[in-house]
């Protein structure tokens, strides 16, 4: 507002506008707060949800080690029971 604007205000209606704009800014700035502290926190969650792939990706190799280790053990067992099984037929 330039200042021959506010010629024709008398001095109430000027502190009225004044005392206005000073609630206006103080609801702008908790608004802004509010905003900053929501992208702190979906920067945060963004972070965290990247920490947490790659976990899951560690977990799944895990998975998939455990999954070899045992396919290999069971190959195993399946061995020594064929190789007992030919055993006690040549035995018989």
């Amino acid at each position: 507002m330039r200042s021959r604007d506010c010629r024709h205000y008398s001095r109430r209606e000027l502190i009225e506008i004044i005392y206005e704009l000073e609630r206006r800014e103080v609801r702008l700035e908790r608004k802004l707060e509010k905003t900053r502290e929501k992208l702190k926190d979906r920067s945060v969650r963004m972070e965290q949800a990247g920490s947490m792939a790659e976990v899951a990706a560690v977990i799944a190799g895990l998975f998939d080690a455990a999954d070899e280790a045992a396919a290999m053990y069971l190959s195993g067992v399946r061995n020594q029971a064929e190789g007992r099984r030919i055993a006690e037929e040549k035995a018989s």
